[in-house]
């Protein structure tokens, strides 16, 4: 999610949810699973359960300059701890994504090097979250997409010196954690997509973008070799990954790839506030009136992905979703929540809350740890 969205989504109220072992088990009763291929890879991500990011701390960017050089806190979170990591596991989660902004730490070119505090804190934080026996998704976030300060999207005009940029940042992140579990999954980059120029062009840059993510990591040997990947969806929209000149990326081993889109449809009611502008506005969804037009819109979308991708073995991670608080019906906000966790598990996809961690969300970053009654009506929804 961009910054200017992201800024609205620091209202977000992420529930969270307690105990999700009953939900797996009801997967066998699904009545489309039969037709869903089994793989290595779906059976990885079912095993993630369901997931959470920690947002607006190592992805936070443009707050290094002096005099006052925040970093991780320049967001208005504390630094991430290991009492925050095991309070999201007791909290019910399995899976923790770390959104990771490296812009700011790298040096010149050619090599692009990586301040060595930068990676070591990005493995601290890793190494907690695999000693929890959680898995970790880190990424290349505010690298990409249209933040300032973002440098993946000029590969859109110079293809061979931000192509090499990407590579050498991946080079060396994968080098520093090539003997990590499998637990811990590369995710290329966040909401990157090209406007410009014909459509075959744009997807042809993002599918070079993937591939060369692909083959950089495998290149780098030890257990990257056999690493699992998220492979970053055209804008992480549904609609643009799911077009057929999106492609999944040429690899040497079967079943280690998977698709990444995010989920805040529709747009009017999970990010629009009253007071906002561009998206119009909802303060309500599944409401009486158009219950039946809002549920079955949320299954056409997710139709999409299981026909591309999860039908053939490919599944997914929905990496981000989650619902503004503010002016927004509680009623609904809770039936949204619920629709799409259950839609994902349903379907053998990872649900990751987006939370900002600070503001008006359920998960605060400090003691005492809390969490809202939200979550409550959300896990009862969840099991009926």
């Amino acid at each position: 999610m961009n910054i200017a969205i992201k800024k609205v989504m620091f209202f977000l109220l992420i529930p969270v949810l307690i105990n999700i072992l009953p939900i797996s088990c009801s997967y066998e009763d699904d009545p489309a699973e039969s037709e869903i291929i089994s793989t290595e890879a779906s059976d990885f991500v079912r095993d993630m359960g369901i997931g959470i990011n920690i947002g607006n701390s190592l992805d936070a960017i443009n707050n290094r300059a002096s005099p006052t050089p925040l970093g991780e806190t320049g967001w208005g979170n504390p630094l991430i701890n290991l009492d925050y990591i095991q309070a999201l596991k007791n909290f019910g989660f399995k899976s923790i994504r770390l959104p990771v902004t490296w812009a700011e730490y790298l040096g010149k070119a050619p090599d692009y090097t990586i301040e060595p505090e930068r990676m070591n804190r990005v493995a601290e934080v890793v190494d907690w979250i695999l000693g929890e026996d959680m898995y970790c998704i880190i990424n290349l976030h505010h690298d990409g997409g249209d933040s300032p300060g973002s440098w993946i999207k000029n590969f859109q005009n110079d293809e061979e010196e931000i192509g090499n940029m990407f590579v050498k940042v991946w080079q060396q992140i994968a080098g520093h954690f090539m003997n990590y579990s499998n637990k811990l999954i590369f995710e290329s980059m966040n909401e990157v997509g090209f406007n410009s120029g014909y459509k075959e062009e744009r997807y042809r840059k993002m599918n070079k973008l993937n591939q060369l993510f692909v083959d950089t990591v495998r290149a780098s040997g030890a257990n990257n070799a056999v690493r699992y990947l998220l492979i970053a969806g055209f804008w992480t929209d549904i609609d643009q990954t799911t077009d057929p000149l999106f492609l999944i990326p040429n690899d040497p081993v079967a079943n280690r790839q998977i698709i990444s889109v995010h989920y805040y449809t529709p747009s009017q009611f999970t990010i629009a506030s009253s007071t906002g502008s561009g998206y119009g506005y909802r303060d309500n969804w599944g409401n009486d009136e158009r219950e039946a037009a809002d549920h079955a819109a949320l299954e056409r979308n997710f139709q999409k992905l299981i026909d591309r991708f999860i039908v053939k073995g490919i599944p997914a991670v929905i990496g981000e979703y989650g619902v503004v608080k503010t002016n927004k019906v509680e009623e609904g906000r809770i039936k949204w929540l619920t629709a799409v966790t259950k839609i994902c598990l349903d379907n053998g996809i990872c649900p990751m809350f987006w939370d900002n961690g600070n503001g008006e969300v359920i998960i605060r970053r400090s003691l005492p740890y809390r969490k809202s009654s939200t979550l409550d009506a959300v896990w009862e929804n969840l099991v009926l």
